[in-house]
């Protein structure tokens, strides 16, 4: 019985996050893909706001994801030393969050 919660329970994480992805757009930075968004396309103030919180980063890539919790953002994919990170801005350049990628 066990078992076929846990599967009931991977299948409909699974889906949702299908779901979920579908409805999101990545572009990185240097207009790489059909949906590239060049760097010199983020908003001067989400940039602003990026240099002031990190200014140490590396090789820093934008994405526009159109629906973020319910809100585009822009996010900064990067390196602090050698860790990898990742943080969203509003395109107002309100700072909304940021991890480590693992």
């Amino acid at each position: 019985m066990k078992k076929i919660m846990l599967a009931l329970f991977l299948l409909s994480a699974t889906a949702a996050m299908v779901t979920l992805s579908s409805e999101t757009v990545y572009a990185k930075s240097g207009g790489g893909g059909s949906n590239g968004i060049p760097a010199s396309q983020v908003p001067k103030p989400v940039k602003k706001n990026f240099k002031g919180m990190y200014a140490t980063a590396t090789s820093v890539e934008w994405e526009y994801k159109p629906v973020y919790y319910g809100t585009p953002v822009y996010t900064a994919s990067f390196y602090l030393g050698a860790q990898k990170w990742e943080a969203n801005y509003n395109s107002d350049g309100t700072f909304v969050s940021a991890y480590p990628k693992v």
